[in-house]
């Protein structure tokens, strides 16, 4: 168990956790405790898509998945739209509500960039479409679209090894004492110093700060690639975020989504209470 010390100033509030992983190849490393399903989660990623755009080459990002409330296993017997027959998907009353999370996991057998497609066709799934994303169905169908191998993720949804890697977030989270998400946790690799927990969503000024803080200079941002190579980078964007990553008025980024579409290299896909916008 790590140990922790709460410290707070008077624009955020944190707690610092001992560093127990191995290193990576870049300084830093952020570990993203989400829920899948959170709407504070969602709109907590455009801050992360700008962090990335600007400071990605000093970080590795892992996203970890959890809820609020314990877990334990089971099995239920569902037959799928596909004629599938899941016959050992570990889901049941206090795990029930993290079958996103295992088919998930699930994807990310397959590798890191597989799980995270299949992760943004599930936030696509839920806050696009309304759609309820512990269905099977919805589960697998977003598996079809998210470029992955369907069989390969179909069995790895029905092995122990998905359950297994979701316990691992549950675990991480319990060590780190995780009671707000989303959270974000920051990681020196390079140092072995504590970490810095940052429990809930900023202004996008107090990560850069905290980027600066952990590493001991002032990180140098790269320069924001166009707005059709951000679209292009994260394959499904809205409105809003390209307002707040160019911090440019929404009617601004509108517009200029207007002309990519135009181009024929985004869709346009309204929606009651957003604008996305999809590359093509």
């Amino acid at each position: 168990m790590p140990n922790h010390r709460a410290s707070s100033s008077n624009w955020h509030d944190w707690s610092t956790v001992h560093h127990f992983f191995k290193p990576l190849e870049k300084p830093l490393e952020i570990y993203a405790f989400i829920d899948p399903t959170c709407p504070s989660c969602f709109r907590l990623d455009r801050i992360l898509k700008r962090l990335k755009l600007e400071y990605g080459h000093y970080f590795a990002l892992k996203h970890v998945f959890s809820k609020q409330r314990g877990v334990r296993l089971s099995e239920k017997t569902r037959t799928t739209h596909s004629g599938i027959s899941c016959e050992k998907i570990w889901i049941e009353e206090e795990f029930a509500g993290h079958i996103t999370s295992i088919a998930i996991k699930a994807a990310e057998l397959q590798g890191k960039k597989a799980g995270y497609r299949y992760f943004k066709k599930i936030q696509e799934s839920l806050f696009m479409n309304q759609e309820s994303v512990d269905s099977l169905d919805t589960l697998l169908t977003c598996a079809e679209k998210a470029d992955i191998d369907y069989e390969e993720f179909v069995r790895d949804l029905q092995s122990e090894g998905a359950i297994k890697a979701l316990e691992c977030d549950l675990k991480i989270t319990e060590e780190m004492d995780i009671q707000v998400l989303p959270s974000l946790v920051f990681f020196n690799q390079k140092m072995e110093e504590e970490g810095i927990k940052v429990a809930g969503s900023y202004p996008y000024e107090v990560y850069v700060q905290i980027l600066e803080e952990i590493l001991g200079f002032e990180p140098k941002a790269n320069c924001l690639p166009s707005i059709e190579e951000c679209a292009k980078e994260f394959q499904m964007i809205t409105t809003s975020e390209i307002s707040y990553i160019y911090q440019i008025e929404p009617h601004e980024a509108e517009h200029e989504m207007k002309k990519l579409m135009l181009k024929r290299t985004v869709e346009h896909i309204p929606l009651l209470s957003e604008t996305f916008w999809k590359y093509i």
